[in-house]
């Protein structure tokens, strides 16, 4: 019930339906053959972004069946593949996430027509890693509150090259209060010794 047209390339379609079986063969054999997807896209009279999903899903898949039309996919990201996901970028942080995805088929975790896409398995570390921040992130030593802060800004002044932010009119303590917090420490250290 699509309205059918013309491409830009002069290519038939029918809006909102997939391209036929035998075009996506084609333009897997094409590709298989070293033919470039702008070359392929011009050859069929197929979209350039028709080819590259169509690609892309055979790369990722091994399939060149079209993607459902409506409904939603079943969830591929289940617990025990999250955690297996979660333990070898642990184990090797260095490890890209296709190399993740080819571990988790090799090693039966998942098979071809269920492992989850390169982003998928990007957006899972990703995620996790920001759910649990590191313990060095909140390390805080032991000193007060003003001695950090000062600290802090020591080492930006440094950085920016500033002799004393301090006296800068624009400076991170005057934002944070720290100006005001030192003053009424010299104040009390002055009463008591005074």
């Amino acid at each position: 019930s699509g309205f059918g047209g013309v491409n830009q390339l002069g290519g038939v379609f029918i809006n909102g339906r997939p391209l036929p079986h035998e075009v996506r063969h084609r333009i897997v054999e094409l590709a298989q053959h070293g033919v470039r997807p702008c070359e392929i896209s011009r050859r069929l009279r197929v979209s350039h972004g028709c080819v590259s999903k169509i690609l892309t899903r055979y790369n990722e898949t091994g399939s060149i069946r079209p993607g459902l039309i409506g409904g939603s996919k079943p969830k591929v990201a289940t617990p025990t593949v999250v955690q297996k996901i979660l333990q070898l970028k642990h184990n090797s942080p260095t490890m890209f996430a296709w190399e993740i995805r080819d571990r988790l088929v090799l090693e039966q975790v998942c098979d071809p027509s269920n492992v989850p896409s390169i982003s998928s398995i990007n957006r899972i570390i990703r995620r996790k890693v920001q759910a649990k921040p590191c313990e060095d992130d909140f390390y805080m030593p032991s000193l007060p509150l003003s001695d950090v802060c000062a600290s802090v800004l020591a080492a930006s002044s440094v950085s920016m090259g500033t002799d004393c932010p301090s006296e800068s009119r624009f400076s991170i303590g005057g934002i944070v209060g720290l100006r005001k917090f030192n003053k009424q420490n010299e104040d009390k250290g002055q009463k008591i010794s005074g």
